[in-house]
């Protein structure tokens, strides 16, 4: 008999959110004040994540960043001219390395899989494959060949939850991202 299990990084992200679903769950009074609560909380760590995104940038004497209206801060490194971006559902293949932007220090690379392009595989999709948010706005700007940094708000990125253990609640990080290939749905 096969079992379905859900992937170790999503059970991590679901146990975090355990306490806020059930506090959301309890009677319609309680779950709208909880819930307008945490849209308050959102709304304040988008000023917050402005500001360390903002100061970082300084810091690295950045001026080419493009801020986009969702929050998402794109850097461009290599940039084409031509050719087709990947939409919903496409697969994209992607090189990248993950770093918190308080102190640089890396959390993840796709380096780290062993496959031999050094890359790894995503939906394009926000919800799918694992993908944050800022990702999906990104690849969806992307074309073959193309370099990028992101700096990414927390709540284009792994929000009130975190993603446990490596990544806390309301973390702003920064990607440097290769679209190394794609296919469409």
């Amino acid at each position: 008999m096969r079992t379905f299990s859900f992937p170790a990084q999503v059970r991590a992200m679901l146990w975090a959110l355990l306490p806020l679903m059930l506090l959301l769950a309890g009677c319609k009074n309680d779950s709208d004040k909880a819930a307008k609560e945490l849209t308050k909380l959102i709304e304040q760590h988008k000023i917050e994540d402005d500001a360390t995104i903002k100061a970082y940038l300084a810091k690295n004497n950045i001026t080419n960043a493009e801020q986009r209206e969702s929050g998402l801060y794109i850097i461009w490194q290599n940039r084409a001219t031509t050719g087709a971006m990947p939409t919903d559902g496409a697969q994209a293949r992607v090189r990248y390395i993950g770093r918190f932007i308080s102190n640089d220090l890396r959390f993840d690379a796709s380096v780290d899989n062993g496959s031999l392009c050094g890359c790894s595989s995503f939906t394009v999709a926000a919800g799918t494959g694992g993908v944050i948010q800022g990702w999906v706005e990104t690849l969806k700007l992307m074309r073959k060949g193309d370099k990028v940094i992101i700096l990414v708000p927390s709540h284009l990125a792994y929000g009130p939850g975190g993603n446990p253990p490596t990544i806390g609640s309301f973390t702003p990080l920064k990607f440097e991202m290769e679209l190394v290939d794609f296919t469409t749905p």
